[in-house]
């Protein structure tokens, strides 16, 4: 009988010891041994990371997009948001940081501003992520 309990006791301590892994966990029982669980775990699944080419994903919301420089002229840019090509405009006002920089193609580059009804993006402000 004690044999039992003291066997009971020491599942349940190693369901404890093993604590989020018990619910996963086999145990094998031979007459004299307990075996711990974690011996018998499967190895884990290789699964490979996705491939990133160049950077974190481009975007155009509503009122900001991240994008490539394709083209710049004074007032106006052309910006490639993955496979899409969006004019922007900038006006007197528009902040470019860093203070001074002159936007050129293959600059990645922030832009908060407004979406006029004729699909042109209005740009405030205009942040340089990658020269």
């Amino acid at each position: 009988m004690k044999a039992k309990l003291f066997a009971l006791l020491a599942v349940a301590g190693l369901f404890a010891a093993a604590g989020a892994k018990a619910d996963a966990a086999v145990i094998f029982f031979h007459p004299i041994r307990v075996y711990a669980p974690a011996i018998y775990e499967p190895a884990p699944v290789y699964v490979p990371a996705p491939v990133v080419a160049y950077g974190p994903a481009r975007y155009a919301g509503a009122y900001n997009m991240q994008g490539v420089v394709t083209s710049a002229v004074p007032y106006h840019l052309t910006v490639r948001v993955d496979d899409r090509f969006y004019p922007v405009l900038e006006h007197n006002g528009t902040i470019i940081n860093p203070t001074g920089a002159t936007l050129a193609p293959s600059m990645i580059v922030n832009i908060a501003g407004w979406w006029d009804r004729y699909g042109v993006f209005h740009a405030n402000r205009i942040d340089v992520v990658r020269y």
